[in-house]
Order: C-alpha cells, then sequence, then structure tokens
C-alpha cells in the first residue's frame, strides 16, 4: 500500500518540544577521556590534548566505537560548531521543499511561469549520517508475544504492505528517553552520545487502512495525553513459518535480498511526516521524525527478530511532493516520470556511488536503490523485566481488531476479565492500554471524557485508593458491569439430584455418578 504525503504547515501548539529535546538541549554531550597515566604529566585539575573531553561528534570516537549514525543532537551540534563562535548559527537546519512554488509573486503560477526562486532544485541523495532515534526498546517480552500471538493463531501478516485488503496500522505507544534517563530505568548502557530511545509500553491495532484514523485514532490521541504517552512507530510483520515444530521461521529480509521495500519506505516516509519532530535548530519550527518502523521477520538464525529503521529526511520530502513510486523489485525505488497534474512540478533526483574504478560517479534516481533513503535502529528488549501495564497470567483482555482470530471484545469477555480481579485491587484492571481505550470507545454505555479521564489519572499516578473509589462512586461503570453481567449466556443443564453434578441438557446420564436423569425418565 502506497501512502502519499502531503506538506502542511502546522500550529503553534504543535511545535512544543519534547521533553527529552529539552533535556538533551541543555547538555553539551562532551565525551569524558579521562586523565592517560601514560602520556598526561600535568595536576589532577589540568587538561591536555590527550585527555580533553571530545566532541560528541568526533569522527575518530565514532570510528573507533563503530558507530555508523551519530544522534540528532550531536549532529546539530556539528552543524553550529562548523561556523566558529563569532558566526555561529543558532538555526542550523532548513527543510528542503521539492514541490513548486504557486505564490511566487513574480509571475503567473506554475505552469504558466517559473523561476529559480520558486522552482525545486536539483536533488542529489547522499546517506543520511544521523538519525533522530538510536535505539527501539520493547519493555518486556509480553508487549512482543501479544502482538506475534495474531500471526500465530491466524498465519497471517499484520500490516502487509504487499497484500492492501489486509492492511493495517500497528502504532507502538511508549516513552521517549535520553541515555541517563533509560539507565535508571532500564538498566541499558549506550556509547552514543546525546542518544535518544524509544521504549516501547504498547502496540496498539487501528482497524483503520488509511493514514487518517477518524474516530479510532483521536480515542488514541486521547488516552496517549492522558497518560503521557505518545506514539512513536507502526509495526509489521514479515513472517512465513519453516519448520512449525520448533517455531523456525525462513529469513527473508537480510543484506543480499532486502530490508525495506520500497512501498515501505513511502508508507513510513508519510507517517514520518504525520509525525513531524519540533526543533528549535530550524526556522520551520519542525525537521525530520522521531517516528520509527518496526519490522518482525526471521533472521539468519530462522528465530523472529526486529529490526527497527527510519527512513532519511530527503525520502520524507521526496514522499510529500509525490515523487516517489515503488517498482517490481523490492530493493528499487523509481522517481515519477510523468506529473500528477499540471501543476505538479518534478524534479531531477540523483544519487552518488563509486564505480568500479573507486570514483563517486551520480547516477539518474530511475530507479534508485532504497538503501539511500533509510537509516537503521537497532531494536530489543532489555535483560530486567518492567511492565507499565498489568498483564494478567489467568485471562487476558482481548486486544482489539482480532476478529478473524474469534478475539472479539464482548460483554461475556469484559466479565471473565472483570472477575479476575476484587475491588481493592480495580487499579490492575484499570491498568491496561486495551481496556482502556474499549471503555472509551464502546457504545453501550458511554463514558465521559471527565470519567476517563480519571481514571487515567489514577493509572498513572498508581493511585490505588482513587481507583477503588472510582469504580464505586462512577455510575456509568457500575451499569456497564451490570448489563456485562445481564448478557451473559444462560447454560441450560439439569443437577442430579444424587451427587448433585452440573450436567449439560442434552446428557441423559450423570457424567459423575452414571446415574439417569429422573426428570427425563
Amino acid at each position: 500500500m502506497v501512502m502519499d504525503g502531503q506538506s502542511q504547515i502546522l500550529p503553534d501548539s504543535l511545535r512544543k518540544l519534547d521533553e527529552i529535546d529539552v533535556v538533551l538541549g541543555t547538555k553539551d554531550g562532551q565525551i569524558d577521556r579521562g586523565r592517560d597515566p601514560q602520556r598526561c604529566r600535568h595536576n589532577a585539575r589540568q587538561k591536555c590534548s590527550y585527555c580533553l573531553p571530545l566532541d560528541p561528534f568526533d569522527e575518530e570516537y565514532l570510528k573507533e566505537k563503530e558507530i555508523k549514525h551519530m544522534s540528532f543532537h550531536a549532529y546539530c551540534r556539528k552543524m553550529m560548531s562548523t561556523h566558529g563562535k563569532g558566526t555561529s548559527l543558532k538555526k542550523p537546519l532548513e527543510n528542503v521543499k521539492l514541490s513548486v512554488d504557486l505564490s511566487c509573486p513574480a509571475h503567473k503560477p506554475y505552469p504558466k511561469g517559473v523561476c529559480t526562486k520558486c522552482r525545486p532544485p536539483t536533488v542529489t541523495l547522499n546517506r543520511q549520517k544521523f538519525r533522530h532515534v538510536d535505539n527501539v526498546c520493547f519493555e518486556n517480552e509480553d508487549v512482543v508475544n501479544e502482538f506475534l500471538n495474531y500471526w500465530r493463531k491466524s498465519n497471517e501478516q499484520r500490516a502487509d504492505t504487499r497484500n492492501v485488503p489486509k492492511f493495517h496500522l500497528v502504532f507502538v505507544l511508549s516513552f521517549s528517553l535520553c541515555t541517563n534517563h533509560l539507565k535508571k530505568q532500564l538498566m541499558y548502557v549506550s556509547l552514543i552520545p546525546l542518544e535518544c530511545i524509544h521504549c516501547t509500553k504498547c502496540i496498539i491495532q487501528s482497524s483503520i487502512k488509511l493514514v487518517d484514523e477518524g474516530v479510532e485514532g483521536e480515542a488514541v490521541d486521547k488516552l496517549c495525553a492522558w497518560l503521557d504517552l505518545r506514539r512513536v512507530g507502526w509495526i509489521f510483520t514479515d513472517l512465513f513459518t519453516a519448520n512449525a515444530y520448533d517455531g523456525s521461521v525462513h529469513s527473508t529480509r537480510h543484506s543480499q535480498s532486502y530490508l525495506l521495500s520500497a512501498e515501505e519506505c513511502i508508507t513510513a516516509g508519510a507517517l514520518q511526516s504525520k509525525y513531524p519532530n519540533p526543533t528549535q535548530f530550524c526556522s520551520d519550527g519542525v525537521y525530520g521524525s522521531k517516528f520509527v518502523t518496526v519490522v518482525a521477520s526471521g533472521d539468519e538464525s530462522e528465530k523472529v527478530s526486529f529490526h527497527g529503521y527510519q527512513v532519511s529526511n530527503q525520502c520524507m520530502q521526496l514522499v510529500d511532493a509525490n515523487l516517489l513510486c515503488p517498482t517490481n523489485h523490492y530493493e528499487l525505488a523509481y522517481i515519477r516520470e510523468t506529473p500528477l497534474n499540471e501543476q505538479h512540478y518534478i524534479p531531477d533526483v540523483q544519487y552518488t556511488e563509486k564505480n568500479e574504478y573507486g570514483a563517486e560517479v551520480r547516477r539518474n534516481g530511475r530507479p534508485l536503490p532504497v538503501e539511500f533513503l533509510m537509516v537503521d535502529v537497532p531494536a530489543g528488549m532489555p535483560k530486567e523485566y518492567r511492565c507499565t501495564f498489568h498483564i494478567p497470567t489467568d485471562k487476558k483482555f482481548p486486544i482489539e481488531n482480532r476478529s478473524t482470530i474469534k478475539e472479539t471484545q464482548t460483554a461475556q469477555k469484559v466479565t471473565q476479565f472483570c472477575e479476575q480481579f476484587s475491588l481493592d485491587n480495580f487499579l490492575d484492571l484499570a491498568t491496561n492500554f486495551h481496556f482502556l481505550l474499549y471503555l472509551l470507545t464502546q457504545n453501550e454505555v458511554p463514558f465521559t471524557d471527565e470519567e476517563i479521564r480519571g481514571l487515567c489519572n489514577c493509572v498513572k499516578t498508581g493511585d490505588r485508593e482513587g481507583a477503588r473509589e472510582w469504580a464505586t462512586h462512577t455510575n456509568h461503570w457500575n451499569a456497564l458491569v451490570a448489563l456485562s453481567h445481564h448478557s451473559q449466556p444462560t447454560i441450560k443443564g439439569w443437577n442430579c439430584r444424587h451427587c448433585t453434578f452440573s450436567n449439560g441438557e442434552t446428557q441423559r446420564e450423570c457424567s459423575m455418578c452414571g446415574l439417569p436423569n429422573e426428570a427425563v425418565n
């Protein structure tokens, strides 16, 4: 499925900086090397060229630690430092628009007139040297297994872009953390200066097959705001069973085939444009995106593994201008040749690569290898188990939009889920994002936003007494519980007069003692 992005002007309310950017903006990111016992010949209070801190973008350090992409904030400091102290730029980043400016006052709108000011420049694609997100960390294995259970039970791909009728957006909810915060929460050690990490708390599965999710998307955004969560990416499966007995899967995505298809890059570019990254280093207020793409596929050892990616800012611009098209070969994209309408301008797009003699040459973007359009983002799980949302071991609340595997959010499922918890443990019942989303979207007993927001505040702060009072005094909740119990199907049968065992309606003899049903005789 191909999604075409559209350029949009964001209001000031959506340009508010993320908390992680505020925290990282106050740090210098200097890499402390410590005193060298062999080369340093000064006292402890002095510094020399062997022990001076390194810049977060130091090329020798990145090469030594095998860091392929520097962090976004390290890249911004590199861009600002190249101009010297006297001419330092506070906003060194610039968004290059690849669509023609139709409001140019020098002439009539395109195609009746065009000039060098309103015409987009020739684009030379380069491999992006930085990334907005440096790591995707799933909070625990239960989050992953709940997502994979759909494929295990149905053998169908989730968000399969090669099968448009089955395409569903599967969004990841998480916090954004910098390295220092993550060390405290997940015991994670990283060597990347000024790193930004997504810690995945929950995976929601949308039933809408478009970027615009309508009412369901609005409900998810409300819950995210009330729980201090945010959407940070989308995830899909590309799994094919190799051996059902040992759970092995075929390895289809690797360096010799492809990592992301052109179609998936276009979809990722449209989603990244929908969730731009607000920053103070660009005059437009936004630059790039922290939205990630995660693929669940087989690795070389034929085990299920997760790989994260982001498309480059140049790819986002190509998608926004409707210039990028997929091809029959997954690893190749194609720059559109025919305009979509008379006002659609197609600039020249090129990329550079080394020829057989080692010299860099420019190639036309028809076709275009997708490796120039993306950056890889490591994905994995921490060693220490953590759980933000309570996951019961007995009966779990059904995940939304899984009717194809007969998992529906019915009144019977609600009753079975609620019976596991007492009133004193109502906070554990409510600490479930899928259950909160069901309360907000179900139509049997509609809740008000104030009621759901109050419950979310109890979940966010861990207030057990507040959650207990909410369950006791909220009339809509009591009505929903009563309605769910009333909707339970009644099981017809008969009780044996001799051993009191409950038998089915069609049984003529007791399954326990073998005596006949006297009512039938």
